[in-house]
This record gives C-alpha cells, sequence and structure tokens, in this order.
C-alpha cells in the first residue's frame, strides 16, 4: 500500500503556511470633494450619505456646504472641490467665465416647486412689486426667477430694484421690512414663515417660469483622468439610487429626519425639507 504519510503532511503544512499569510489589504476608498446647497434638491446626495451608498462604491467623500450654487462656484474656481452642484443658470454662467474648464455631468433633480417667492402680506401680485425691492443671490437661478415672474406677469424688470443678499439672510430682511419679496430655493422660504407668519406668505413657486434643474459639474482635465472619471462613475451611481430613494420613500426620509442622522448638518437639512410646502409637491426629474 502507498504511503500517504508524507504527502498528506507536505500537504497540512502548505495549508498553515498559506493560513499565516496576510490577508489581502483591502483597497482604500477613492477621496473626492463635492461641493452643495441645503436645499430641497440636494436630498438625493444626503439620503445617499445616510444609506452607506457612497461607501458601497469605494468612495470616501467630503461634502462641504455653501449658501448658493454661485458662491460654491467661487471657492471651486480657486481649485477647490471635484464635483460642484449648482443651478442650471450659474452652471452656464461659470462656463463661460471659466473659459470652458467646466462640463455638466449630469442633470441630478429637476424641481419648480423646490423654488419659492415669498412676500411681505400687502405684495399679493406682481404689479405689487413695480417700485419695490426684491432680493435674491444674485447670479443663482434666482435672478432668472425673478426675470421670468416679472416679465411673464406684464411688469417690466427696471421698476423692480434688486438685491444681492445671501440666502441665509433672506428671511430677516423680509421679516425686517427691508425688501418686499424674495425669490430663492427652499427651505429658505418655510424657515420665514416659521419667523414671521403674521408678515410673510407664499407668492407664487417657480412652476411655469423656470424649471428649476440641479446640476452637477467638474473640470475637464479632472474627467478626463482615470482616477477622475472613474470617481465620478461610482459618484453619480450612488446618487443617482440616493434621488430614487428619496423619491419613493418618504416615511424613511422623515424617520430620518426625526432622529440620529449621521451628519449633523445633513439632519438640519433634512428637518428643514420635510417642514418645507415643497416636500409634499416634488417635480418630476
Amino acid at each position: 500500500m502507498r504511503d500517504l504519510r508524507t504527502p498528506l503532511a507536505t500537504a497540512i503544512g502548505l495549508s498553515l503556511w498559506l493560513g499565516a499569510l496576510p490577508a489581502p489589504a483591502q483597497q482604500a476608498p477613492l477621496k473626492m470633494t463635492l461641493f452643495g446647497q441645503p436645499s430641497v434638491n440636494n436630498d438625493a446626495i444626503w439620503m445617499a450619505f445616510e444609506k452607506g451608498l457612497y461607501q458601497q462604491e469605494g468612495l470616501d467623500v467630503t461634502y462641504r456646504l455653501f449658501p448658493s450654487g454661485t458662491t460654491a462656484f467661487q471657492a471651486f474656481q480657486t481649485g477647490q472641490g471635484d464635483i460642484v452642484m449648482t443651478g442650471d443658470l450659474p452652471s452656464v454662467q461659470y462656463f463661460f467665465r471659466a473659459k470652458g474648464d467646466y462640463r455638466t455631468i449630469a442633470v441630478i433633480e429637476r424641481d419648480a416647486k423646490g423654488y419659492v417667492a415669498v412676500a411681505r402680506k400687502e405684495i399679493t401680485k406682481p404689479q405689487d412689486l413695480i417700485g419695490k425691492t426684491v432680493a435674491t443671490r444674485v447670479g443663482s437661478t434666482g435672478s432668472w426667477f425673478i426675470s421670468e415672474y416679472l416679465t411673464k406677469n406684464g411688469v417690466d424688470p427696471s421698476k423692480v430694484t434688486v438685491k444681492n443678499l445671501d440666502t441665509q439672510v433672506l428671511p430677516a430682511a423680509l421679516c425686517g421690512g427691508d425688501i418686499a419679496a424674495f425669490f430663492i430655493w427652499q427651505p429658505v422660504g418655510s424657515r420665514t414663515l416659521e419667523i414671521c407668519p403674521d408678515k410673510a406668505h407664499y407668492l407664487t413657486d417657480a412652476t411655469g417660469y423656470i424649471q428649476g434643474y440641479l446640476v452637477a459639474g467638474a473640470r475637464p482635465e479632472w474627467l478626463a483622468s482615470a482616477q477622475g472619471k472613474d470617481i465620478a462613475t461610482r459618484w453619480l451611481r450612488a446618487t443617482i439610487k440616493g434621488r430614487d430613494i428619496a423619491e419613493k420613500d418618504r416615511p424613511y426620509l422623515m424617520q430620518l429626519a426625526q432622529g440620529n442622522m449621521s451628519t449633523a448638518s445633513i439632519k438640519q437639512l433634512a428637518l428643514a425639507i420635510i417642514k418645507s410646502d415643497a416636500f409634499t409637491k416634488r417635480g418630476t426629474p
């Protein structure tokens, strides 16, 4: 009979030696910096964070919030950030200002109801704004909203003064009587009605005036690199999944907002979203 002891001992020794080898190192996540805004149409992004979708794609995403896309572009132009989320008008303006050093890579949302005009109670129709001062973040999609609203309602835009204010200043300016109205995205409107419900009301949303696109963009050189293309593809895949969850699972959205979310700034945004009128009146992407 053949002696199997030597081959068996060799096999056992080999298996023990292989077991002692260190496990292959897990691939480090790909790092990227994302610029965004605290607006209702960014819910796809924070849902992707909360569900761990970016981690599942092997990404380590740093999320920086700016008052507006116009402000985000100011930092982006200095070389900071990899992907920037903005409205459609700022993205077009930046493309020309940067002489083509920018590419829109995806439309994430289309949400006209997420843009609102909030006015003092005495302002009830477009004509009431003649001779008055309104505000927005000049250069943002809010500027386009004002122009379309006035023009389509037969009001000469030159008869209305437009003041440039950052989003966080708008509620106090309206409640204090410094402006007659502002045109901006939610949840700024809902916050204002919480602060001074006796002085402010919704004049209109952007339905019929603008589409309210949220777009993602990046630098062509970064997108052309192997790593940049890989990161952008993974990020887009995760964000689209986050958008689908945010649109279909409103009870989960409320559960997150009322519970413990992983990122404090994202929790604040979630609370603002469910208090916002746009929460139940989202447009179709």
